[in-house]
């Protein structure tokens, strides 16, 4: 009977919805907390579905004809018919996996509505390999090697040599558990097969120092035909409005360097293709499980021996490059200092470089505590970074929807120190809370992007009459009027590139309708507070009443089933991992906490009541990935007594 843990609980805050029945203690207590989770409801109800009814159906065609034209590509030249066998293994392997949620597709597409019939088992996607490898004439030797990669990503329980790939990457390990269906594509078998197969075209990578895999991808792109080509862009272009540009050589990359050397498949040409594509830009974030025999290869060779292309590479984003050069595996130590970097970051890393003074002084504690031989060379690193941030423009901050999140979230930090901000904003709680409003929000925005965003590694009412209307009770609005300027620009961002895309259907853009509206009802009540003005009875009636508006938006979506589990809000999302120590870094919300603010302005003295994140960070071992299931079995139950906060949020727990 709910749509979600935190609006059903404003609701309960805010009372009944009839006047003749409101009461004082229904005064609640707006958070920046409680607007951004509604945002990332919002966001992931949608894009699921977008991956559901427009994003899987593309992807399976575009896997099905590659697949189809690779088969029965012949070359007199012998590398070149090599080459196209790799190929139909590896899109033998994607469309085995899409396939095998074909049927519950298309029942979707029939009656709109998925149930999730659990078919997507590591046995049903070999018969598909069989049936495939039958329907396209393709030989034994090509069937087993795709079968043995199926039943790694299908294990998804390790870090191991890619039966495909490994003769020409021996220095690379493929980290199989990346595999495990997670976020919100654990729902249903559309998304879980979409999840598996995007993880596959995300991860897999063509080395450019490989003229084997070289000519691989130069092939990958010249097999596409137009509508080949359309599909891809269907795809890549949402998600790079959604998360960002690719952090690797794409299709774009091969269409201007097939070009400009003129191509063909022989290989003077693919020694110029090589040439070609050295030149151009090195990734900036290191996401593959790499071997070092040494410590004497340093940060940046390493990074650049893993440039390549892939098919649907997955993404930069400004926190895994924070990662990325805050942390190594075995690499060279740091000339300048002698010291080697952490394997394993911290969140707080992040919230310091988006500008928190609060989580600076963390961090440095967490230094101490965790990485203290590495104190000089984190300290040099992080001053680089922050003269990387603080040149950062606008229009990038601004640029997709990742960036637009964290510049949304970045806004939390604003000094409150200065004349006309409450007295409960000045403290040192206060700081605390709004480092954990960013974390949490934070957390979010990893989850809902987890499949997308490139991973960092270190290697190794209803009612009768009505009565007499009682007193309206006053509630607050938290006063970040840079948030709520960001936060509504965000929204409309999201409305605006959807409908681009054709990928908003009219009752969504609705819901950004409405959302933007509050957004607006709610700012004008907090410039009204930072003034000391008096609020009209009106305005804190829609304010109390909003915590129904804003339930409303998180009805589910016509393709979900209204299960108990989609109103839960505890996630968890994996940001790092560190194959040294053999450990992945968790970022994790669980059930809201309840806050109590006391206010006093011109509108009286009252005790107002909202909610904010409950925020962990830990580390678990490599093994199958932590699932929102998984996560949610814990902070539903009585586990929830064994989970253990951060030391310095503790100290805002009462």
């Amino acid at each position: 009977m709910r749509n979600d843990d935190w609006t059903g609980l404003y609701k309960t805050f805010a009372g009944s919805a009839s006047a003749s029945q409101r009461e004082p203690e229904n005064a609640i207590f707006i958070t920046t907390d409680y607007l951004t989770h509604i945002y990332h409801k919002m966001l992931e109800q949608e894009f699921s579905y977008i991956e559901e009814l427009k994003l899987y159906p593309a992807l399976t065609d575009l896997s099905n004809s590659l697949l189809k034209s690779v088969s029965t590509k012949t070359s007199e030249n012998p590398a070149q018919v090599d080459s196209y066998k790799r190929l139909t293994a590896y899109f033998l392997v994607s469309s085995a996996i899409l396939n095998n949620a074909k049927s519950d597709y298309e029942n979707f597409a029939k009656t709109n509505y998925i149930d999730d019939t659990k078919v997507d088992t590591k046995v049903n996607v070999l018969k598909l390999v069989d049936e495939l490898a039958t329907e396209n004439s393709i030989s034994d030797d090509i069937k087993n090697t795709a079968k043995q990669e199926i039943e790694l990503i299908f294990n998804a329980s390790k870090l191991s040599a890619s039966p495909l790939f490994t003769q020409f990457q021996p220095n690379f390990l493929e980290d199989y558990t990346q595999y495990t269906p997670r976020s919100h594509y654990a729902k249903n078998v559309i998304l879980r097969d979409y999840f598996r197969a995007m993880m596959w075209f995300g991860r897999t990578n063509f080395l450019i120092s490989s003229s084997e895999l070289t000519r691989d991808a130069g092939n990958i792109y010249q097999l596409l035909t137009e509508k080949d080509l359309q599909n891809w862009e269907l795809i890549y272009n949402p998600t790079s409005f959604l998360v960002g540009q690719s952090d690797d050589l794409t299709i774009y990359d091969f269409k201007t360097a097939v070009k400009k050397v003129g191509y063909n498949g022989s290989d003077e040409t693919l020694a110029k293709l090589q040439s070609e594509l050295q030149t151009y830009s090195n990734p900036q974030i290191m996401s593959s499980v790499a071997l070092i025999a040494t410590d004497g290869v340093s940060k940046e060779d390493l990074q650049k021996s893993t440039k390549g292309f892939r098919f649907m590479g997955q993404r930069f984003t400004p926190d895994a490059f924070i990662f990325t050069n805050l942390t190594q595996g075995d690499e060279a130590p740091d000339p300048a200092t002698g010291q080697k970097l952490p394997s394993t970051p911290t969140a707080l890393m992040v919230s310091t470089l988006m500008g928190d003074v609060v989580s600076k002084d963390l961090l440095n504690t967490w230094i101490t505590k965790n990485a203290a031989t590495s104190d000089k060379v984190l300290e040099n690193k992080i001053n680089q970074l922050q003269d990387y941030f603080n040149k950062t423009t606008k229009a990038q901050w601004t640029s997709n929807i990742y960036w637009s999140w964290l510049y949304t979230i970045k806004s939390l930090f604003t000094d409150t120190n200065k004349a006309g901000y409450p007295t409960f904003m000045k403290n040192e709680d206060w700081g605390k809370k709004n480092t954990q409003s960013f974390l949490g929000s934070w957390t979010e925005l990893k989850h809902d992007t987890l499949l997308y965003a490139k991973q960092s590694y270190a290697e190794l009412g209803a009612g009768g009459e009505e009565g007499e209307p009682k007193p309206v009770p006053k509630g607050y609005v938290e006063p970040n009027i840079e948030f709520f300027d960001r936060l509504i620009a965000l929204t409309n961002m999201t409305t605006d590139g959807l409908k681009k895309f054709d990928l908003l259907p009219e009752n969504l853009q609705s819901r950004h309708d409405s959302f933007v509206e509050t957004l607006k009802l709610f700012k004008n009540i907090a410039v009204a507070q930072l003034q000391n003005q008096t609020i009209s009875d009106d305005d804190f009636e829609k304010l109390r009443l909003s915590a129904y508006t804003l339930d409303q938006l998180l009805y589910s979506l016509d393709s979900q089933v209204k299960l108990e589990s989609n109103a839960r809000s505890a996630l968890i999302a994996d940001v790092h991992t560190d194959a040294k120590k053999g450990q992945i870094l968790y970022e994790a919300n669980g059930v809201p906490n309840y806050i109590y603010v006391a206010v006093k302005d011109a509108n009286g003295t009252r005790l107002t009541k909202g909610l904010v994140y409950t925020y962990y960070e830990f580390t678990n071992p490599i093994a199958k990935r932590l699932t929102d299931q998984m996560w949610q079995g814990w902070n539903y139950s009585s586990t929830i007594k064994l989970l253990q906060l951060p030391d310095w949020v503790k100290s805002i727990i009462k």
